[in-house]
């Protein structure tokens, strides 16, 4: 058969089997096949060519059926035999199945990883991002993967989300005990990276415990609050568990007898398997993250880790375990429990829990019965007391008062020496006083600061007024420069001197030579710092930009024409359905919410936002942001929703992406954009700041302030309320019509709502010296 005739047969074949493969594919195939004949055997014919086969998701039987017939010519294949391929594996032959080959046993996998795939459940709606993260695998980073050093220094790491950059060449660098403040606009990918980073997307060095929050947000119902946080520390509760089931068998006592002998080879044997389960668990998880020879390597031990545990299933718990065996086991069990100190344990988690604000019968209560808000302080009380190498805390002070979080404050500062410690926080007082160095992401980099976010924002201040004079100043130096060269050369052309026109050519260099006079650091300027090819002699004075945050507006509520309270609430109290106890007496905020008795008068047209902790959750996160605007408010137009969330700051391609793909910050715009469009007289804010970043909350104190109508703020951030309720003075230049601006602070305790006649300040004094007792 001549060789260009196979490439022939095989696209007849195609035909013939209804399979349609990619033109290029198609045209690879072709070329390859020109080389080849039939006299080649079929099997290498089949390894050649099945590879884009499977890519084009034929079936396997249909794979299988169309090589059996190549090798045999031309073979006319009707419909019905198309049809009965995929009903013939019901029928399997009588006689038993030959031994496999390798290439056999690998096709087999592929057919069984795809009707896998076909098996599974329809994904949900809700998708989880596709997260590509990569960094420099220098010989320095293989060997931390083994050794004890507690530092991060990764090179050129890259993330991207859904095909977006986030993180593109960056360096990250973590130093052994040190607490760092990561700051950013939102949406630029810092709970990403911290997500990376604990799930070992980046392949992080294998000695190091990081943990991230979000980890630790699944719960056992049935548990207690208490038992909850205990059993986050994973090691000793399996330590523990473990000696239960022997001190079961043998006592308090370490030793087996003849007796008993059966019965303990089986529990140490489930000791065995569970140990072992664990190990292959984390093996698998290593496969699945790491790529390239990393990756082929944790793929070979996660198999040789599978067949020893399917191997260790399969053993008699009585013929496996032998005597030294269970000698070993039974010491190492006894001796891990021994180091525990279970009194120190529940003291210690105890005292967490208190000091985030759980009454003693909260932490006895069982988990079920506590609400989202209480559950993430759980979340925050198990990454405390867990103490990990890198605790990553996104947004801790979220779903806390201000006494919780003070507490939190002090617990961090003084209570975890040796901890790499980075923080999230919307809460300028809080990062302040906990961080000692601060991480800017920004323009897709990450950029080191060594001092708080309040040195931090001094500094670059001062560096934008320094490196501007020094803009001014060259800016004179070139005007100067510039006219004398001109002058020099008029009065060359003039009278014919030469040495004007030496003057002119020194002049040339000297604004050439115009720049950097000092380094970053505060050296002289030489060429020799300045590596590689440049178009001037010394590098040009660059201001950093100041970041650009959108704008709020707070659009200014109807008149009311009228003179009177437009709100009044008498002897009103309120509790819970399920309470038989008054929570809140003498108020009420929201103008929803009813009280269970007393009255409560509102202005007919009076219009009341209310914010509250939990308005991001009520977004449905399935829909955009514009397909949300027209649910509730079902007559707008896809241009006015446009219009409507830039008065908040979001705009562009923003407003047509999922919610769900959303950071917290934008989400909270989101809401925030949804309760102002009905220009509300009253607005009730409870946590408004939770998730924003720093610009955005300075940018909604300027919105705050402008706004003509009533405010109610409740905010644990100190920062925050200051610049809102301690402003600058008045004056006395006002209008006499015009409306005296009161501002008043109110503490609700013990059901009571009472007027506090102090600063922010002291309020923040009184409740330290309670925590410090």
């Amino acid at each position: 058969m001549a060789p260009d005739s196979l490439a022939a047969q095989f696209q007849g074949h195609l035909d013939e089997f209804q399979i349609s493969l990619e033109p290029s594919a198609l045209n690879y195939l072709t070329s390859m096949l020109a080389v080849m004949s039939m006299s080649d055997k079929a099997k290498d014919v089949r390894d050649a060519t099945e590879m884009f086969l499977e890519e084009a998701d034929v079936d396997p039987e249909k794979i299988n059926q169309f090589y059996a017939t190549l090798s045999k010519g031309n073979v006319k294949i009707s419909s019905e035999t198309l049809t009965s391929l995929s009903t013939s594996t019901e029928n399997p032959p009588a006689d038993p199945p030959k031994p496999m080959s390798a290439i056999e046993a690998r096709r087999m996998k592929r057919a069984q990883k795809k009707a896998a795939a076909a098996a599974s459940p329809s994904p949900p709606t809700e998708l989880e991002p596709k997260i590509v993260a990569t960094a420099q695998q220098s010989r320095f980073h293989r060997e931390t993967l083994v050794t004890s050093s507690k530092d991060i220094d990764m090179q050129t790491v890259n993330i991207t989300v859904n095909n977006l950059d986030l993180l593109v060449d960056a360096h990250l660098r973590l130093k052994e005990g040190v607490r760092y403040g990561l700051v950013g606009q939102n949406g630029v990918g810092k709970t990403m990276l911290m997500r990376c980073m604990a799930d070992n997307i980046l392949a992080m060095p294998s000695n190091l415990n990081i943990l991230h929050i979000a980890q630790l947000e699944t719960f056992d119902e049935s548990t207690t609050v208490l038992n909850e946080v205990l059993e986050a520390d994973k090691a000793c509760t399996t330590a523990l568990r473990d000696y239960e089931a022997l001190r079961a068998i043998l006592g308090d006592t370490p030793h087996s007898t003849s007796s008993n002998s059966a019965q303990l080879n089986i529990a140490l044997h489930s000791i065995l398997i569970s140990r072992m389960e664990t190990r292959v668990i984390a093996a698998q998880q290593l496969a699945q993250k790491r790529s390239g020879a990393r990756g082929w390597d944790a793929r070979k031990a996660q198999i040789v880790m599978e067949t020893e545990f399917t191997a260790l299933k399969a053993q008699d718990p009585q013929v496996y375990v032998s005597q030294d065996m269970a000698s070993d086991l039974i010491t190492d069990v006894f001796d891990k429990f021994a180091l525990i100190d279970l009194d120190a344990r529940k003291a210690k988690a105890r005292k967490i829990l208190r000091g985030l604000g759980f009454e003693e019968a909260q932490v006895e209560a069982r988990v079920r019965t506590l609400s989202g808000g209480w559950r993430m302080q759980i979340a925050l009380a198990k990454a405390l007391f867990v103490g990990p190498d890198i605790l990553l805390l996104d947004e801790p002070t979220n779903h806390l008062d201000l006494p919780a979080i003070l507490w939190l404050q002090e617990y961090l500062i003084n209570e975890t020496a040796g901890l790499t410690l980075v923080v999230v926080a919307h809460d300028r007082a809080f990062l302040n006083a906990v961080t000692t160095e601060t991480i800017i992401l920004r323009d897709k980099m990450l950029k080191y600061h060594a001092g708080s976010f309040a040195d931090y924002e001094s500094t670059s201040e001062e560096q934008r007024v320094r490196k501007q004079g020094l803009l001014d100043l060259q800016a004179k130096k070139r005007a100067k420069i510039a006219a004398s060269i001109q002058h020099n050369v008029q009065q060359a052309r003039a009278t014919g001197d030469d040495k004007r026109l030496g003057q002119v050519a020194s002049r040339k260099k000297k604004l050439e030579r115009l720049g950097m006079e000092k380094t970053e650091d505060g050296k002289r300027f030489k060429v020799s710092y300045w590596a590689g090819y440049h178009t001037s002699a010394r590098a040009d004075i660059e201001m950093e930009k100041a970041i650009r945050t959108m704008a709020i507006k707070i659009p200014d509520p109807p008149p009311l024409r009228y003179h009177g309270s437009v709100f009044t609430v008498k002897n009103a109290s309120f509790r819970y359905p399920t309470s038989d106890k008054d929570v809140l007496i003498d108020v009420s905020l929201d103008g929803v919410t009813q009280p269970t008795v007393g009255e409560v008068y509102r202005h007919p047209s009076l219009r009341i936002g209310y914010f509250s902790q939990h308005a991001v959750d009520q977004l449905t996160l399935t829909l955009t942001p514009i397909e949300e605007m027209r649910s509730r408010y079902p007559g707008l137009s896809e241009q006015e929703c446009r219009a409507h969330f830039g008065t908040v700051g979001v705009s562009g391609n923003t407003v047509l992406r999922k919610i769900a793909d959303l950071s917290g910050g934008q989400r909270n715009r989101i809401a925030l954009a949804m309760i102002l469009y009905d220009a509300p007289h009253v607005l009730v804010l409870d946590e408004i700041t939770n998730h924003l970043d720093m610009g955005t909350v300075d940018r909604l104190v300027e919105a705050l302030e402008g706004f003509e109508g009533a405010l109610v703020l409740v905010s644990h951030d100190v920062w925050f309320m200051k610049q809102l309720m301690e402003g600058e003075e008045d004056d006395g230049d006002d209008d006499e019509n015009d409306v005296k601006e009161e501002r008043t602070f109110y503490v609700v305790r013990n059901g009571a709502v009472k007027r506090w006649e102090k600063g922010m300040d002291a309020y923040v004094e009184a409740v330290m010296k309670k925590i410090k007792k």
